[in-house]
């Protein structure tokens, strides 16, 4: 018999969802002064828990135990997809915290959300899936892939794919899937891996777009141990085998130069997280986040690269820098032909600390000359009184547009993370009629 395992964690005011194998017959709760046994059924229970102290439960069947998890439980914005406790090793050694959220939706129809497992000095090689078939309303888990870091989601041509790296600066990997993500072919390599000391590919979830009969999505070579990341671009055409690695073409890398026109003075390890963007006079553009923390201005800046769709291979070269108010953390930025407007989710930026990633809020561009304000989307005031900011996180979204409405995923920390970067939960959230705000 499979040896009872946890799944998936969703933890709540109150309560937490805790999705088993099929070999899983019971959990075992333990917490302060208590504990209890309880039957669940195949698949998911909801288990009323107290909030604000850590439970361990552990899966068992007649023949012995599973891996024990732990979980910590409050209010969770939006609808909590999964949770990873920061003292819970169920994952190591590639981490312990979920980190790079990817949503997409499958050619099946069922959203589908991932995200991997992080943690500084660990392994970073494995991401999780999960799927939702009543678009985000409930979640359950669907497998995962190894190895793989910084994962991307994306569809094209009815077929199902993940971009990312078998880990920090490793390979750059393409899987595919035929069947809605129930199972993936052989990972293709289409970029050697490096290291932290001498650099290698760096990504994140970043967007994946068709533009000029090629598909785009940016690519970084660095690192932050050497000192910093040059930026560039990576397509294929659009009717090509994805495949096959011969089809996808590198700009090669720019270096940032701190002599280009109005970007920050003083120190900058310069950009990385590009978004790959259909410029407006029709070229292809990477808008970067940009590291101005020990500059001056010490944020509020984005970079803009620009290449010619026409030579794929080509270097991209300095376009202009542009008012942005969430730079110093990953943004993602999607074009939507019905407004003829460029949008974002980001971190905004609001004053000291310029670390604090407690608020995120839709942006708008109609030029890429700058990003301007149009709401806050997610802040949680609350748990930061009751936290402090260095714990509350709202960060590294991803994002798709349908019809009238923006769908995201987050990687959040609440209810006592290990910090605000190394977030405990993915959330899913809806940003209704957003053309209208």
């Amino acid at each position: 018999m499979d040896r009872p395992a946890i799944l998936r964690l969703a933890p709540g005011d109150g309560h937490v969802l805790v999705e088993v194998n099929a070999a899983c017959s019971g959990l075992l709760l333990e917490g302060p002064h208590w504990q209890e046994a309880a039957g669940v059924p195949r698949g998911t229970a909801d288990i009323a828990v107290p909030n604000s102290v850590d439970i361990k439960i552990t899966p068992f069947h007649e023949d012995g135990l599973g891996i024990p998890r732990l979980v910590r439980c409050g209010p969770v914005p939006g609808v909590a997809v999964n949770y990873i406790h920061p003292h819970d090793y169920a994952y190591w050694p590639s981490g312990r915290s979920p980190a790079s959220p990817s949503l997409v939706r499958t050619p099946g129809g069922d959203l589908l959300a991932s995200h991997d497992i992080f943690w500084g000095g660990a392994d970073q090689n494995r991401t999780l899936l999960f799927r939702s078939r009543d678009d985000g309303a409930s979640w359950e888990a669907a497998g995962e892939l190894a190895p793989c870091f910084w994962g991307k989601l994306f569809c094209h041509d009815g077929i199902l794919y993940m971009l990312g790296t078998s880990t920090e600066y490793g390979a750059l990997l393409l899987y595919c899937s035929a069947d809605d993500g129930a199972s993936w072919s052989a990972p293709v390599t289409l970029l050697p891996g490096g290291s932290d000391a001498f650099g290698g590919p760096h990504k994140a979830p970043m967007p994946v777009i068709s533009h000029a009969g090629r598909l785009w999505t940016a690519i970084d070579f660095g690192s932050w141990g050497s000192g910093g990341f040059a930026n560039g671009l990576l397509s294929c055409a659009c009717g090509s085998n994805l495949m096959d690695p011969t089809q996808w073409v590198c700009s090669g890398f720019t270096a940032y130069d701190p002599q280009w026109p109005g970007t920050a003075e003083g120190p900058s390890v310069g950009c990385l997280e590009g978004n790959a963007v259909p410029m407006p006079d029709g070229s292809i553009g990477n808008i970067l986040r940009y590291q101005t923390d020990h500059a001056s201005p010490s944020y509020g800046l984005a970079l803009a690269l620009r290449g010619d769709p026409s030579q794929p291979g080509q270097p991209l070269v300095f376009s202009h820098t542009l008012p942005f108010p969430g730079n110093l953390s990953k943004f993602s930025i999607l074009y939507d032909p019905v407004s003829a407007c460029y949008w974002s989710i980001a971190t905004r930026i609001t004053g000291d600390p310029i670390w604090r990633r407690d608020r995120l809020s839709l942006l708008r561009s109609r030029d890429l000359s700058e990003f301007t304000l149009v709401c806050d989307v997610l802040e949680l005031p609350d748990a930061v009184a009751r936290e402090g900011l260095e714990h509350i996180g709202l960060q590294y979204v991803d994002f798709i547009i349908e019809g009238e409405d923006i769908l995201f995923v987050c990687r959040t920390a609440v209810n006592e993370a290990h910090n605000f970067h190394n977030a405990n939960h993915l959330t899913f959230h809806r940003i209704h009629h957003f053309r209208t705000l």
